[in-house]
């Protein structure tokens, strides 16, 4: 797994569907890639991203991908062995492979393909909109190498009730939970999605001071500021918060106007807020179709087009 050992705590949707079976799971610092790497032994298949930011790029010899391509997105010389396709759930495209290459399917595998597919499509939600054609295909052929009697409504609600699991975090441990990283010359900041069904408003509530979120950012290379996205299924219906922070309010400002702009297409009622605070910025998000695999690109580019003398 890309996480370490230390965080993979967080995963509570990983850990239910393994069962609690840990024995077979390699975390990212349970190995030195750069001493396998310097061994000339490294051969690297990318599963659900499709660039990295070290100096192992030229060990990737395939890339099985469900996000959009980018600046920085690594290219290999043999096209078939990159596979980039917009759907649901890259568990459709890993089990897409398998089958292709006669890969003797279990129950147990099938299974472990099946959680991610229903819970990335949100049990194939017409609401939610992110499910294809081919991750309904894949689903049935997986179907047929297990037990009629399952019932994978109760697969989903498990799996949804796992990951909502916020028992003991801390506000550090829910923007911690799944981040991701975006550096520019002139501003760096992290997007954060909370856990499933809670929201952006939950968590701005939970807040008593900025310490937690500040003592977060220093902790990621110092990082100016966090946008924090979430997502609520009641009744099959989706609901999406949005909300942000950022220690300067030239920043606040910036991205304010950015998010709100008609290029963005995100729908943003902004909503007011439980702590009286200029930096911190809540919406509800009407687009209820852009999840955070849409927002993402739009915030690189805000990266990449920020100037220095936007700031001042």
């Amino acid at each position: 797994m890309s996480n370490n050992a230390s965080t993979f705590r967080l995963r509570t949707e990983v850990r239910w569907l393994l069962k609690e079976d840990y024995s077979n799971v390699i975390c990212i610092d349970d190995i030195n890639l750069n001493e396998i790497h310097n061994q000339r032994k490294l051969d690297i298949i990318l599963v659900d991203h499709n660039y990295l930011n070290s100096n192992l790029n030229e060990n990737v010899i395939e890339i099985i991908d469900h996000h959009p391509l980018k600046n920085g997105s690594i290219m290999l010389q043999d096209p078939s062995k990159i596979k980039i396709e917009y759907v649901g759930s890259c568990c459709t495209l890993i089990a897409e492979k398998l089958f292709s290459l006669n890969f003797k399917m279990t129950e147990e595998i099938a299974y472990l393909l099946t959680g991610p597919i229903v819970f990335d499509t949100v049990n194939f939600s017409s609401s939610a909109g992110k499910t294809t054609e081919k991750d309904r295909q894949i689903y049935a052929q997986l179907q047929t190498y297990r037990p009629q009697s399952d019932n994978d409504l109760e697969l989903y609600d498990n799996i949804m009730k796992s990951s909502a699991d916020v028992t003991g975090l801390s506000v550090q441990d829910l923007l911690r939970k799944d981040a991701k990283q975006l550096s520019g010359s002139n501003i760096c900041l992290i997007m954060s999605s909370l856990p499933m069904n809670y929201t952006v408003e939950d968590f701005f509530g939970k807040l008593k001071t900025l310490n937690d979120i500040n003592e977060f950012l220093s902790e990621n290379e110092n990082t100016d500021g966090v946008i924090i996205t979430s997502v609520k299924v009641e009744n099959t219906v989706t609901k999406r918060q949005l909300g942000f922070y950022f220690k300067k309010i030239e920043h606040t400002q910036l991205i304010y106007k950015y998010i709100l702009s008609e290029e963005v297409n995100l729908d943003l009622q902004e909503r007011s807020l439980p702590i009286n605070q200029a930096r911190i910025k809540l919406f509800d998000q009407k687009n209820v179709l852009a999840s955070r695999k849409q927002i993402l690109p739009l915030m690189e580019q805000f990266i990449k087009d920020l100037v220095k003398s936007d700031i001042f």
